[in-house]
């Protein structure tokens, strides 16, 4: 995607910071996290298993439940503060000012509705519109995500269908309102290799198509680089490096980007040793008091372990003392 088909700021989250009050502490998940999100933009989340990837995801969504909570910080769509407003208002933007695909369409599919039937429930929750008029509207989202014989699909069960296909049918449920904001996390990771390139490019068309802003949450670095226009790595709740693909991959700065970039199995020599980051994350009920990474960190100093570094301006950012 080109960054002409890139329009105005449709969702700024400032500062955000989620926690979960449990009985061995307080889990600090998300720990002030920005960035912005334009019209057209497909900005990458990556990071190990626990950074707080999907927990942010979420948070958008306002699907934190007790005993987790949002605990300050804010969440703009489209001017409007997501964090201030009630459950009843929130369910109201929830689909179709914001949706979210999620990483198995098994357990977001109900297994006991047909295809059309929750087609029906998503249309009549957000769209004035007739039980006719939603299948037909039902019946043209199958046939753009690639789906043949749309009209037979809408009486099938989900289990009827290949993986590859319940993930459109997701797409296709999550689009079908006209969302300005979508939220991936990790879809593609239960398909093969060909089936998640066809999802990949048509995600991509149909963010183009529909001047909507996507975050893709994901942990491959290969699937972020094919799809995305600008990529924000976390760690430990917080974004370390964000800006433009080219940039951050070509040029990280960060050490845990160079880390991540580094142990792709794919750059190491015939033979030779794969890299690896020393050592794992911290835990989130007790982040140290100085930046996260630097006990894995080889370039550490006495300020790393003392100072948290701030995160730089709004199109580069890179949360280090030393960046390279």
């Amino acid at each position: 995607m080109t960054s002409a088909a890139i329009g105005d700021v449709v969702l700024e989250v400032d500062n955000l910071s989620t926690v979960f009050e449990l009985k061995a502490g307080v889990a600090r998940p998300v720990n002030g996290v920005n960035f912005q999100l334009r019209r057209g933009e497909i900005l990458g989340v990556v990071g190990e298993s626990g950074s707080g990837k999907s927990v942010t995801g979420l948070s958008i969504l306002g699907l934190i439940d007790p005993p987790g909570r949002i605990e300050s910080g804010a969440i703009r769509l489209n001017g409007l503060d997501l964090t201030k407003i009630d459950e009843s208002e929130m369910r109201r933007h929830r689909g179709r000012s914001v949706s979210m695909i999620f990483q198995d369409p098994m357990t977001t599919l109900n297994p006991v509705l047909t295809i059309g039937r929750q087609f029906f429930d998503v249309l009549r929750a957000h769209r004035n519109v007739g039980r006719e008029e939603a299948m037909t509207i039902a019946e043209g989202a199958l046939e753009r995500v690639g789906i043949p014989a749309p009209r037979l699909r809408l009486s099938s069960y989900p289990h009827e269908l290949s993986g590859g296909m319940r993930q459109r049918v997701c797409i296709a449920i999550a689009l079908a309102c006209g969302p300005d904001v979508i939220i991936a996390d990790e879809p593609t990771t239960a398909l093969d290799v060909t089936i998640q390139s066809q999802i990949l490019n048509l995600v991509q068309t149909l963010v183009r198509q529909n001047d909507a802003a996507l975050v893709w949450i994901t942990h491959d670095l290969s699937v972020v680089a094919g799809l995305c226009d600008r990529v924000a790595v976390m760690y430990a709740g917080r974004i370390v490096e964000i800006g433009s693909v080219k940039e951050v991959l070509d040029r990280p700065r960060h050490p845990y980007t160079i880390g991540l970039i580094n142990s792709i199995p794919g750059d190491a020599p015939p033979g030779g040793r794969l890299s690896q980051i020393p050592g794992g994350p911290p835990s989130p009920f007790r982040l140290p008091p100085g930046c996260a990474f630097a006990p894995r960190c080889a370039k550490a100093a006495t300020i790393c372990e003392t100072n948290p570094p701030s995160l730089g301006g709004p199109e580069y950012s890179v949360r280090c003392h030393f960046p390279a």
